[in-house]
């Protein structure tokens, strides 16, 4: 019986030990990810969301992400612009421009905005699961959704 435990327990360690040099890779470019550039501050509130909602009026196939970083957030600025930098892209969206200001709640909120329209405010943990529906909405080049509305 411990000759099978103690196997089962190498097998484990075995895929630990393969598994987490991946997993350190994706960490690893996350950090080089910088969000720095991306902290605004300005005289409209709430700021980000007001920014974002502009920004993606003028850029109709573009997303943007206007995040309140809180202050006991699960990831750092840099990693959550990594992530849904290539969420985005790997449902064909590249325009994607980030709001950063930092929030005095504990929980980080995450606004998207496609054409001057808002989806959310989601938590950290909930964000990715939007991100196919929000870029088949951008991608969508129907002239009744392209168009501004201020033409």
């Amino acid at each position: 019986m411990n000759a099978v435990f103690l196997n089962g327990l190498a097998l484990w360690a075995l895929l630990l030990a393969l598994a987490l040099p991946a997993f350190a890779e994706d960490y690893a470019a996350a950090d080089a990810v910088s969000a720095e550039d991306d902290y605004i501050t300005c005289w409209k509130q709430p700021c980000i969301y007001a920014a974002g909602s502009e920004w993606s009026e003028e850029n109709p196939n573009g997303v943007a992400v206007a995040v309140a970083m809180g202050t006991e957030s699960i990831v750092t600025d840099g990693e959550l612009k990594y992530i849904l930098t290539n969420d985005f892209s790997y449902y064909g969206v590249s325009n994607v421009r980030f709001f950063f200001e930092q929030n005095d709640a504990p929980a980080t909120g995450v606004v998207f905005h496609i054409r001057g329209g808002s989806d959310g405010i989601y938590r950290v943990t909930e964000m990715r699961k939007h991100v196919a529906e929000l870029a088949a909405r951008a991608k969508n080049t129907n002239p009744v959704f392209t168009s501004s509305p201020r033409e």
